[in-house]
């Protein structure tokens, strides 16, 4: 039986101390620190569902672990807890919702010890709820009253009357709360003696949005409103500012569901794709190229951009300003319409202008942007063409008819939408799912045209769900059994393992520190941060922290989307993608490269871990024109490291034609101008140099064993034999390598490195007279016999040797 939670998970100080800059062990109050998982229920060993993703710990604590001297203090409210929503978006698509709360906990009395950390300090902890349910009110609720379980003097904030071991808790919890049936059950369950409740909205019904969209109109005014609409519509770059991190999530969370029934095409949040992401204000950006990103400041009620968002065309932008005025400012709206019952010219007013903001008002919101569809879409059922294996939505036709009924030309932001990802998805894959029975933009266009009330379309709330109740049977009530009281969150039972291996790390630590003889500076001063707590902006390694955890959490995406890119099949059209078109937008988007380096790992760690590169004709189609963008936008850059990277992953990856011949991957990147430049390939020759795995060799061995590898490279990719013996020769003669070197460590019954030798021969005239002459002529005429038309792979190269 699957749950609402799948995890229950502990952040913080782990025994192996670690600095933001990668610095072992302990290194000062003012020093942050990286956070590790300390604990989880389930265990890891499970495999009721996949593990917390890798980059948690540095979501939930994103500027790291900082010491105190002090813990929590009710007179001073940079001691208080911090609680906040997370969104985190996987390689394929689906998210992970989760609940943190951050707060001091005294170090471990163990890592003090053996760090030598100053007695009675205190350490960023964070305890987390994660679930793939987006119940986030009711995640909080119950992270919440976990955590006053655990501190508060009396226990539960709710009541005191009875106790039970924290984590005893947490197990009954995370493993008996089942998830509840849409539109049909409501479950209940406690904490204590605390009543919990969750349910799901009926299939029929708006998708779950367990949040408020309060936050998002209080933020932004109207007119913002719409621009970030529009930009988020038609997929543009967004960056969202604030010095909130729950805001970010909020917001961007409200903003994807109001576009509902399209998918947001982005990633936010912790992932920053090159279309939305959500940074604390107090990171700097002034380095970074922002051209086309649309920023948003929240703070402010301010977006900027350097690109123009084509505005909503009329009359359904006037539309869809007016019934937003009238929901988030009804007494201005109507402050010049008679108060008196006269007729029904009051009707078309909503009647929240004196109530607090609700649910009420949050279905209304979403509400009005799917009206705003029903408009803009009219009859776009009409110009959907079934093709056989998938549909096909015959734009030029849908324009043309809108333009009549308009009497306007083609609206741009009306074409670029049909063209964005979001509706293609749509079209493509929903109207052939199950998802297409439950279609409220359908069955609102089909209401209005009947002239039936809007709000028909939505499920009728009179049905009572059916009441499911969860109840702990290990409850006792007070004075039956000893009270559990804690002063600090208390660590899990950890199997004999964990433990002999927590005590050999601090045993390690321990040693060390006893070894040097004084505690340690950091060893570099940007290590410390020097800064005001009660400081809302973040200091430069906090900056750099922020950015590590979103470099992270991309390359974890780009794992997912890799390995679901080779799942294409011989009918999928790859260039379309979705997958094809995340990792391309991550590539193409990213002016720091981090979406083509990490893309690059993805296939390197891959073929790392066994797989030996054999594409089907759809992935390899895929897989060559992400590695040639990838190369570009590095060259862009003059990012060498990524180029020389993509260069060796392309020889390793093939497909096979009709004959079962291979074709490489690297083949065809020739056309990449890099090829022709000396510059890379020296640079290339030194890389090798530098990381040559025998370094007990001769000097003139190791250059030569280089060169081969450069030459095979250069084979591969099909470059002009001049072009590539010229190459060589600049490089050899810079190192100072001539005719008897190569005839002492070329290998010459392997042919195809024979070229190598005999560009340099030519220019070495002190050996004319070599006794070994004649085996040069017979190497010579073996290369002769070497069919011209087959170029030797690297992999195939090696076997040779």
């Amino acid at each position: 039986m699957a749950g609402i939670f799948e995890y229950f998970v502990v952040c913080g100080l782990g025994p192996e101390i670690r600095t933001l800059d990668g610095n072992k062990g302990y290194h000062g109050m003012d020093v942050l620190y990286l956070a590790s998982l300390l604990d989880q229920y389930p265990p890891s060993n499970h495999s009721l569902y996949p593990p917390p993703p890798p980059q948690l710990s540095t979501c939930v604590l994103p500027a790291g672990v900082e010491f105190y001297s002090s813990g929590f203090d009710s007179n001073d409210v940079s001691t208080f807890p911090r609680s906040n929503p997370i969104v985190l978006t996987e390689g394929d698509g689906s998210k992970i919702y989760v609940s943190c709360i951050a707060f001091r906990d005294p170090v471990s009395d163990d890592i003090a010890e053996a760090y030598r950390i100053p007695p009675n300090s205190f350490a960023d902890k964070c305890i987390c709820l994660v679930s793939h349910l987006p119940c986030f009110r009711m995640l909080q609720n119950a992270l919440e009253e976990l955590f006053s379980l655990c501190f508060s003097p009396t226990g539960s904030r709710l009541c005191n009357n009875f106790s039970k071991p924290l984590w005893d808790v947490i197990e009954y919890m995370v493993s008996n709360v089942p998830l509840p049936t849409p539109g049909k059950d409501r479950v209940l369950f406690a904490i204590e003696n605390c009543l919990l409740s969750v349910e799901a909205p009926p299939k029929e019904a708006l998708p779950h949005a367990d949040i408020s969209f309060q936050p998002l109109v209080e933020c932004l005014d109207v007119d913002n409103l719409l621009t970030l609409f529009t930009a988020v519509l038609l997929e543009r770059r967004i960056l969202l500012r604030s010095d909130k991190y729950s805001l970010l999530t909020l917001v961007s969370e409200a903003i994807c569901h109001l576009i509902y029934p399209f998918r947001c095409g982005v990633d936010y949040i912790d992932a920053p794709t090159p279309y939305m992401m959500g940074l604390h204000s107090g990171v700097d950006t002034s380095t970074l190229a922002m051209d086309g990103v649309v920023v948003v400041d929240l703070a402010y009620n301010r977006i900027t951009t350097t690109e123009e968002i084509p505005p909503i065309p009329e009359p359904d932008l006037s539309s869809l300003r007016g019934d937003l005025l009238k929901l988030l400012h009804p007494s201005v709206v109507g402050i010049d319409v008679m108060k008196g019952s006269f007729g029904n010219s009051l009707e078309q007013y909503p009647k929240f202008g004196k109530k607090p903001w609700g649910e009420d008002h949050d279905l209304q919101l979403r509400f009005i942007f799917l009206k705003f569809f029903a408009s803009i879409l009219g009859g776009y059922r009409n110009f959907i063409e079934n093709t056989g294996t998938h549909h096909v939505f015959n734009t030029q036709a849908f324009l043309k008819k809108r333009a009549r009924s308009t009497n306007q030309p083609p609206e741009p932001m009306i074409t670029q939408f049909l063209d964005s990802q979001g509706f293609l998805y749509y079209v493509e894959r929903v109207l052939d799912s199950d998802e297409n029975n439950y279609n409220l933009l359908d069955k609102l266009q089909d209401a209005i045209g009947r002239g039936e009330n809007p709000m028909s379309i939505l499920p009728s709330s009179l049905v009572e769900p059916e009441i499911i109740t969860i109840s702990d049977p290990g409850v006792r009530i007070s004075g039956s059994g000893a009270k559990y009281t804690y002063d600090r969150f208390p660590s899990n039972i950890r199997k004999e393992e964990q433990e002999e291996k927590r005590k050999q790390i601090l045993a390690a630590a321990s040693g060390a520190f006893d070894y040097s003889g004084s505690r340690h500076n950091p060893s570099s001063p940007s290590v410390r941060v020097g800064k005001d707590t009660k400081s809302e902006s973040l200091s430069p390694i906090e900056r750099a922290a922020e950015r590590d955890r979103m470099v992270l959490d991309i390359k974890v995406k780009l794992q997912g989307l890799w390995l679901r890119l080779l799942k294409l099949g011989a009918t999928d059209d790859p260039l379309s993608s979705f997958e094809y078109g995340t990792i391309l937008a991550l590539i193409e988007s990213d002016a720091e490269g981090i979406g083509g380096s990490g893309f690059v790992e993805c296939i390197r760690e891959h073929i790392h871990s066994g797989w030996q590169g054999h594409l089907t004709e759809e992935q390899f189609i895929a897989v060559k024109e992400l590695l040639k963008t990838a190369i570009g936008r590095a060259t862009s850059r003059s990012d060498m490291p990524t180029i020389r990277d993509a260069l060796e992953v392309s020889a390793e990856m093939y497909k096979k034609d009709a004959n079962n011949v291979p074709d490489y991957v690297q083949r065809h990147l020739i056309s990449l101008s890099i090829w022709e430049e000396l510059r890379f390939w020296e640079g290339y020759f030194d890389y090798l140099m530098d990381h040559s795995s025998n370094k007990s060799t001769n000097y003139s061995t190791q250059v030569i064993t280089q060169l081969i590898l450069v030459a095979t490279h250069m084979a591969g990719l099909g470059l002009h034999d001049n072009d590539a013996w010229y190459v060589i020769e600049t490089i050899a003669e810079k190192n100072n390598i001539g005719n008897k070197q190569f005839i002492e460590v070329i290998p010459l019954e392997a042919g195809v490195v024979w070229p190598v030798a005999t560009s340099l021969l030519r220019n070495d005239k002190q050996i004319t007279h070599d006794p070994r002459e004649e085996t040069h002529r017979n190497a010579r005429r073996l290369l002769i016999k070497t069919p011209v038309c087959h170029v030797w792979s690297p992999r195939e190269f090696h076997s040779l040797l």
